[in-house]
């Protein structure tokens, strides 16, 4: 009876374990299942309150804030491949763009205009009211 044999399986050691085919299904499926979740929790799409009032909230989606980000990085000089993560913590939002910069760039000017803009667009445009700012991270340099 197949059952019996499952009561024998905790009395086994490490070793003798690794040997019964039962203990390689169960990683092989534990591994799928990590994949699976971690697979469901990169594609979904997550909606981020902008604000909410009398008449109804409205919401953005992440991929649409990503999009915003690397629109406002296209006007300004110097910046090249920006990928945005967004972070919510206790209901505030917070931008962390990586990018990759021109070396002979102003990186102060830069990141000044490319934060001024974002907070721009982000409260006085979209009318966020938990926007809590952005935080940038230079990934790489560009070649000329």
């Amino acid at each position: 009876m197949p059952f019996a044999q499952l009561k024998s399986y905790p009395s086994l050691s490490f070793k003798e374990a690794q040997q019964e085919p039962i203990y390689w299904y169960a990683l092989i499926l534990l591994f799928f299942l990590i994949l699976f979740l971690w697979a469901i929790r990169k594609l979904r799409n997550d909606l981020v309150s902008v604000f909410h009032d009398e008449e109804g909230g409205v919401q953005i989606t992440t991929q649409a804030l990503q999009e915003l980000v690397k629109k406002s990085c296209l006007d300004i000089e110097g910046i090249d491949a920006p990928t945005t993560k967004i972070k919510s913590n206790r209901g505030t939002i917070r931008l962390h763009v990586r990018l990759s910069l021109n070396p002979e760039g102003d990186i102060k000017q830069i990141r000044t205009m490319l934060r001024n803009k974002i907070e721009k667009i982000m409260v006085e445009n979209l009318n966020f009211s938990n926007f809590g700012g952005v935080d940038i991270v230079i990934k790489g340099f560009q070649d000329k």
